[in-house]
């Protein structure tokens, strides 16, 4: 919550979520800003519980042109024009 706060994000919904600990509540907020590796995007964000480290969801990194390199461990920002783009 307390980066939610700072960041000055706007409560979209409350959506039911099912987790290894059974079902709960999840907030969902609007407009967070992302800038990654050059490339830039907004998108809504789902609060995780108990104030732990944010995670960057797949619909990001696609939108982004932005993969995981899992051989090296690192993220490649993909071409925005060739036959190799996102």
């Amino acid at each position: 919550m307390a980066a939610i706060e700072q960041l000055g994000l706007e409560l979209l919904r409350e959506v039911d979520v099912a987790t290894a600990n059974g079902f709960s509540k999840a907030r969902i907020f609007r407009d967070a800003a992302i800038s990654l590796l050059g490339r830039e995007g907004t998108f809504e964000c789902l609060e995780l519980p108990g104030g732990r480290d944010a995670l960057l969801g797949v619909i990001p990194m696609e939108v982004l042109g932005i993969e995981p390199d899992v051989r090296h461990q690192t993220l490649k920002v993909l071409p925005s024009e060739s036959m190799d783009t996102y």
